[in-house]
């Protein structure tokens, strides 16, 4: 990829902060409710994931209002998020059009492809003003994209599923009309069921003003999309069960699944993690002041962090060992749930093996 890509991928990562699911934030509650009683109840534990694009296939039917009656191919849709070197035939054969859109105050926002391979999805949108004006925003000159976010978003993809994280962005995929683009990236830590209709709701979209960090409205409204969702399985299961050594802590591998850009892998580390956490008067976690999490949660993450190393057929090896991911500390075990997606699309035969702590696990 060329450097403006890699220049908007260290931006997304720069976004993709440390979120925690509903299930998390109620045992936190219980932690606090019971702590005489439960000095150490079970906790899942969020950390970021490196923002990330791809996954892999779907098939999905528009049935949303507004839907286009023409649709870019999925490879048309994600040249702007892969770069113009990726894999168009691959990525044709993994991800489908959407094309469902919707109208609210004078602007058309429109989901025009996505990618999904059960654990991971990433959705590429288009915004416009019908009246053919641009939106009231300026690109970052650091990283050629948007200051932008929705002041509300929900979607039913993975709706039901422990644990979530992900990560989204804002650029112009062509400068010369006035468009720009929407993209949208999210892990779970279970499958996610296919086959009924996904319903995302976008609302109010606002702009960050640099000089004071407060949030402008520049596009006021809500608009609701649906289409339908049936994935086909193009990633591998390869073999678990492996003993791998954890930073000196023995762990077992549950799950070790590849698409030809995606990655889910779970292990479990003898031991319950313990996190030396702060919180306020309402209950709440104190973060570090960059909105972090505190030192000592993250070197607890570090100690339970297994080396993950995927290594190519031409002998490149991709490190995703700082990648983030969430660990769940119960029963005198942690597991620990690695997952995410490439920078770019990668066929399955050019994957030699993948390497989980200590142990590598050849593709076959």
């Amino acid at each position: 990829m060329n450097k403006e890509y890699n220049d908007n991928r260290e931006y997304k990562n720069a976004l993709d902060e440390l979120h925690f699911s509903e299930e998390a934030k109620n045992r936190m509650v219980e932690r606090l409710m019971e702590r005489a009683e439960q000095p150490a109840p079970r906790r899942v534990r969020r950390f970021p994931r490196i923002a990330a694009v791809g996954v892999a296939a779907a098939l999905v039917l528009s049935i949303g209002a507004g839907a286009s009656g023409v649709l870019k191919s999925a490879s048309e849709v994600f040249a702007g998020v892969f770069g113009p070197t990726a894999d168009t035939e691959i990525i044709d054969q993994i991800g489908r059009p959407i094309g469902a859109s919707d109208t609210s105050n004078g602007v058309t926002v429109t989901a025009d492809a996505i990618l999904f391979d059960g654990y991971n999805y990433l959705i590429s949108y288009t915004l416009e003003k019908d009246d053919g004006s641009a939106f009231d925003c300026t690109k970052n000159p650091d990283t050629g994209l948007y200051d932008l976010y929705w002041k509300r978003s929900d979607s039913t993809i993975g709706r039901g599923v422990d644990g979530a994280s992900g990560s989204s962005y804002f650029y112009d995929e062509n400068p010369s009309d006035n468009a720009i683009q929407y993209v949208e990236t999210m892990s779970y830590n279970d499958a996610v069921q296919t086959g009924g209709t996904v319903k995302i709701t976008l609302g109010d979209l606002c702009v960050l003003n640099s000089e004071n960090g407060e949030p402008t409205t520049i596009a006021k409204g809500a608009w609701r999309l649906k289409f339908k969702l049936e994935a086909d399985n193009s990633a591998v299961e390869l073999p678990a069960g492996q003993n791998i050594d954890v930073n000196g802590r023995s762990a077992a591998v549950d799950t070790i699944v590849l698409s030809p850009i995606g990655y889910h892998v779970v292990y479990t580390v003898d031991g319950e993690a313990t996190f030396d956490t702060l919180y306020d008067e309402n209950g709440e976690e104190i973060p570090q002041e960059n909105g972090r999490e505190p030192a000592g949660v993250c070197s607890t993450w570090e100690s339970y962090a297994a080396k993950l190393l995927i290594t190519k057929t031409d002998g490149t090896v991709l490190d995703f060992s700082d990648f983030g991911g969430s660990m769940d500390p119960h029963d005198g075990k942690t597991v620990c749930t690695r997952q995410g997606t490439f920078d770019t699309v990668i066929p399955l035969d050019d994957i030699a093996s993948v390497t989980i702590g200590d142990v590598s696990i050849p593709i076959e």
